[in-house]
């Protein structure tokens, strides 16, 4: 059963919510996890994509779009795996979900972190995922950031 952190963020902007996502990240990396980024969006997804590259030039974050990067799947050995596709190829230690919705492969990582941002219609849309998680019986932490 997975392990879901909902970190609230002080600022409202959807670039903000993308460089909280990046540090998250370097920190699940550098702890050798495998990481899924869910996206709504190609378009978000290459957001993503190009934040990592740049957030910080002291760094650098090994990473793939899964369905535009030459037929990569979820087994190769990318710690970074960023998509807006409708199944998860794989299992996984933490998704990161920026989707609107709960994918129906979250149960395929051992944690998810759903990051939201200061803004009444995303604080909204993930209570109802707050609320999806906790009558499933998931263990819930909230972290203030």
């Amino acid at each position: 059963m997975p392990q879901i952190d909902f970190y609230s963020l002080q600022q409202s902007e959807e670039q903000d919510r993308l460089f909280f996502t990046c540090r998250l990240c370097e920190k699940a990396v550098n702890q050798g996890l495998k990481i899924y980024i869910h996206t709504d969006s190609e378009q978000v997804a290459q957001e993503m994509d190009d934040l990592l590259w740049s957030f910080k030039p002291e760094s650098f974050i090994p990473h793939a779009i899964i369905g535009i990067d030459d037929e990569l799947t979820a087994d190769e050995e990318i710690p970074v795996f960023i998509g807006c596709i409708g199944e998860f190829p794989g299992k996984g230690d933490l998704l990161i979900n920026l989707g609107r919705d709960i994918p129906d492969f979250h149960g395929n990582f051992s944690r998810i972190a759903e990051i939201v941002p200061n803004s009444e219609d995303a604080k909204s849309n993930l209570r109802d995922h707050w609320n999806t998680y906790k009558s499933r019986g998931y263990e819930l932490n909230h972290h203030a950031m």
